[in-house]
């Protein structure tokens, strides 16, 4: 088991992915990485639109500074045209009067001169053909023409782009009604044309991506390149500028082929629309650009807070891992302190504290219960030996037991002989006393019995006597057998203690474990089995004081009962000594008889007198032979029983040596 465990180990059993560490780690980096990337997305975002709003301003701004230098253009134009139609000479000249011609084209070539673009001025009647030009130019009819008819009905008017057939320039033209200040007529119109191109440059100077769309949307100008009467000219009549009433305004647009921003103004003279455009991607630069210098940041944050994690998740886990170390030692049996980590301040500090506390009050536990399972198994041995030695002692009395019950059998068949011997002198001195003529036959017969009556009365004697020695030994070890079982009663006292001193020890083994919490929670286990064999010896030793409190009540009978044989024996023995000397009174009577035939008649009444006394001296001995033979009977009974007690004692011995051999062999898993 040990060395499953050493393969499987702390470092080499755990998943780098499931390891504490590693979660720390990736906890640490993970509350570092949200609100990172919470702040790379609010500040790519927040830069984007921030990005895109001061785009979307400087565009607009862009747009209204482009449409004002357009504009400029436009009421420059309208001011000078506007000015020499207001001239008392033109309303003259439209009239048909009189005026001086040279004045009036030196009018109309200082606002030529004064625009400087290479465009003149031109008068038109209210038949809409033109009736003077100061380059002397050729004069068309211009009637069918917006701006003519449109500045014919008295407003300032701006033509759409026109291309001129002769010269193939695109212009636009601007014209100006000439009214009669009299009556309000009008009279004709003064227009002007202005090149598109000269749009280009101003577009060109002003911005990177702007244009100029007309009323129809078609294309007027672009600052990227210059349009000529050749090209295909653009038409965005589908813009969103196109169908709104907004004078001004922002969309996105992908007209061209990539996103871009487009801001318009529309010049409310000229109706036309001017529109500066900027790449999204030009946007968009300036806030990646914000955005990777706060990813930048984000990174070496998160490289400081990994560097951060590696050291705190080392200062959680190495006092974790050490703590797991000692645990799967004590798993093994061997308890091991922990040798860092105890100086610190924090709860990992009280952890190992705790766990140093737990390990050692755990080794002090072992180490008393290992002393008292080798003094229970000391005392099992002891007890068992103990057992042995009064089974065996109890075997030898019961032995003797049944020899005294043999002889006292034998005795009662001796003195039932006896007594019919007796009872063959009554018949003789009976006979004596009818016929002294058989005196001398029968004196000779009574001397026979007399002395086998004699030798019986001897052979009974020494038989009580060598009985009433048995049953003294018999007392004798029945004294020993108590005095064992009292010594056994010491040693399961013991026994006793030493169960409750391990059910406390299991107790408090139980209440460390209970504190150790989960750490403890494999020793409680333990605590509890120990408990279990403290209250199983402790049951035992109460089994074991109960056989031998019975078995010290039979010894105590069995005293008892043996001291009433060794009196009866004695009684008997003092029968026999005077049923003894009666005989050997007898044999002399009988001898005297003998001698003389003239005392036989005395000797016949002393026979009957003395035979009377056998008698009754017969009875008594033979009633105590029978009470001593089943005295001895019963002796042996109980002396069988003793043994068959004194067995189960030597059964329980044997248990209880198992119990603390396995107690033993249990605790040797702790080194």
């Amino acid at each position: 088991m040990g060395k499953e465990r050493a393969k499987r180990g702390v470092k080499n059993g755990i998943a780098w992915s499931k390891s504490i560490k590693t979660k720390l780690i990736v906890a640490m980096l993970l509350v570092a990485m949200v609100p990172l990337v919470i702040a790379v997305g609010i500040s790519y975002y927040t830069s984007t639109e921030k990005a895109k709003m001061d785009a979307i301003d400087s565009l607009e701004w862009q747009t209204w500074y482009v449409e004002a230098a357009i504009a400029q253009v436009i009421t420059t134009n309208q001011s000078a045209i506007t000015s020499f139609a207001d001239s008392p000479t033109v309303i003259a000249f439209m009239k048909g009067e009189e005026v001086d011609m040279n004045d009036l084209k030196a009018q109309m070539k200082s606002i030529d001169e004064f625009l400087d673009d290479g465009n003149v001025v031109v008068l038109t009647n209210d038949k809409g053909w033109m009736v003077l030009r100061d380059d002397d130019g050729k004069l068309v009819d211009i009637s069918e023409r917006e701006y003519w008819q449109q500045a014919m009905k008295g407003e300032f008017a701006v033509s759409n782009v026109i291309t001129s057939q002769s010269t193939g320039v695109r212009s636009i033209s601007m014209a100006a009604p000439v009214k009669d200040p009299d009556t309000g007529r009008i009279l004709g119109t003064v227009h002007r044309n202005y090149n598109v191109n000269d749009f280009h440059t101003i577009l060109e100077e002003e911005s990177d991506e702007g244009f100029i769309v007309d009323r129809d949307g078609d294309l007027v100008a672009h600052s990227q390149y210059e349009i000529t009467s050749e090209d295909q000219v653009m038409n965005f009549s589908s813009s969103p500028y196109m169908n709104s009433d907004a004078i001004e305004g922002t969309y996105r647009s992908t007209a061209v082929g990539y996103p871009t921003y487009v801001s318009f103004a529309k010049d409310t003279l000229s109706g036309f629309t001017v529109c500066v455009a900027i790449k999204e991607s030009e946007i968009m630069a300036a806030a990646r650009q914000s955005a990777y210098i706060v990813i930048g940041i984000g990174l070496v944050l998160l490289i400081i807070v990994a560097i951060i994690s590696v050291i705190l998740a080392n200062g959680f886990t190495k006092p974790i891992n050490a703590v797991n170390d000692s645990l799967s030692e004590l798993a093994d049996g061997k308890f091991k302190r922990i040798s860092g980590f105890s100086k610190r301040k924090d709860e990992f500090g009280e952890i190992v504290k705790s766990s140093n506390t737990v390990i050692e009050k755990l080794d002090e536990i072992v180490g008393h219960i290992k002393q008292s399972a080798s003094t229970v198994g000391n005392s099992s041995e002891e007890l068992s030996d103990m057992a042995n030695q009064i089974s065996a002692t109890t075997a030898g009395v019961s032995t003797a037991v049944q020899e005294i019950a043999t002889g006292a059998v034998q005795q009662a068949e001796e003195i039932q002989q006896a007594a019919e011997n007796v009872g063959k002198i009554t018949d003789a001195v009976g006979g004596v006393q009818s016929s002294t003529d058989d005196m001398e036959n029968l004196a000779a017969r009574m001397k026979d019995a007399s002395e086998a009556s004699s030798k019986s009365l001897i052979n009974l004697q020494d038989s009580s006597s060598e009985m009433t020695l048995k049953i003294e030994e018999i007392a004798k070890t029945i004294g020993a057998t108590q005095k064992a079982v009292g010594d056994i009663n010491e040693r399961v006292e013991g026994i006793s203690g030493i169960a409750s001193q391990t059910n406390l020890l299991s107790l408090n083994a139980s209440i460390e474990a209970a504190r150790a919490g989960e750490a403890g929670k494999g020793f409680a286990v333990v605590a509890e089995e120990i408990r279990k064999l403290a209250d199983d010896s402790e049951n035992m030793a109460q089994e074991i004081r109960q056989v031998m409190d019975v078995l010290l009540s039979e010894a105590e009978q069995a005293v008892a009962a043996a001291e009433q044989v060794r009196q009866g024996n004695i009684e008997q023995q003092e029968a026999l000594g005077e049923t003894l000397s009666s005989v050997n009174g007898m044999l002399a009577d009988i001898e005297e008889t003998v001698e003389g035939v003239k005392s036989i008649a005395d000797g016949a009444s002393t026979c009957v007198a003395s035979n009377d006394v056998v008698s009754d001296a017969m009875s008594s001995l033979s009633a105590i032979s029978q009470q001593n033979a089943a005295s001895s009977e019963t002796t042996g009974a109980s002396v069988q029983e003793l043994s068959a007690t004194v067995s189960n004692l030597a059964d329980s011995a044997t248990g209880l040596r198992d119990v603390a051999e396995q107690l033993n062999n249990e605790m040797s898993f702790f080194k």
